[in-house]
């Protein structure tokens, strides 16, 4: 006879619901164990595809933290440093000054290093007026060359003439396989090469002008 008082345990229900406390608990479990983790493929170092694009910048580098014994000589390349500069210039530009005037350039800046030595490469066509006289072409860069150093000069009046420079010469030549470099030593710091004009009578004419500054130690 069953005790009226007493209330058996229904024994078809042997679990119960978890808590939403535990649900939450081993959802983020499952998150957690299903993400991904991807090692760098550099060993004991960070090689550049271990990086997305652009996610380190200036901001995020303790100054001091990168020096030179950290980068390769191949790291940093002329275009970055600037030891090499081309400035062209096509059109016509001419004068009646007998003394070396700015005719607009061109221009060629580099960032010589302590000890530096640069060389200088400039080719123009050009012309003068009347009879006998010369158009002429002068190097100048401030503190390098502050007074201007003739390097082309011709005699053309008809067409124009083109000459590049050579080395030790103050007419240039008219083919640029006898042409060469100027090598000169210059000063530490940032320069700005230039071509200036002149002519010794009439009016002398410039075009197709270039001006090639590399910086070689």
């Amino acid at each position: 006879m069953r005790n009226a008082g007493r209330v058996e345990p229904d024994r078809g229900r042997g679990w119960r619901l978890p808590s939403p406390a535990l649900l939450l608990s081993l959802l983020a479990l499952f998150v957690a164990l299903g993400g991904t983790a991807t090692a760098l493929k550099g060993k004991f170092s960070v090689k550049r595809d271990d990086i997305a694009p652009r996610a380190v910048n200036a901001g995020k580098i303790k100054k001091g933290a990168v020096n030179g014994n950290l980068i390769s000589d191949r790291a940093i390349g002329p275009w970055k440093l600037r030891l090499g500069a081309t400035a062209p210039l096509a059109g016509e530009a001419s004068t009646t000054s007998t003394v070396p005037v700015d005719l607009g350039g061109p221009r060629a800046t580099v960032k010589v290093p302590q000890g530096g030595l640069v060389a200088i490469q400039a080719e123009a066509a050009m012309r003068a007026t009347g009879n006998n006289n010369v158009a002429r072409v002068y190097l100048y860069e401030a503190g390098s060359v502050p007074n201007p150093v003739m390097i082309h000069r011709s005699q053309a009046t008809g067409n124009f003439q083109f000459r590049t420079s050579l080395p030790g010469s103050a007419d240039g030549v008219t083919n640029r396989v006898r042409g060469g470099w100027i090598v000169m030593p210059v000063a530490a710091g940032t320069k700005t090469f230039e071509l200036r004009y002149s002519t010794s009578g009439g009016t002398a004419i410039f075009k197709d002008r270039v001006l090639r500054v590399v910086v070689i130690r």
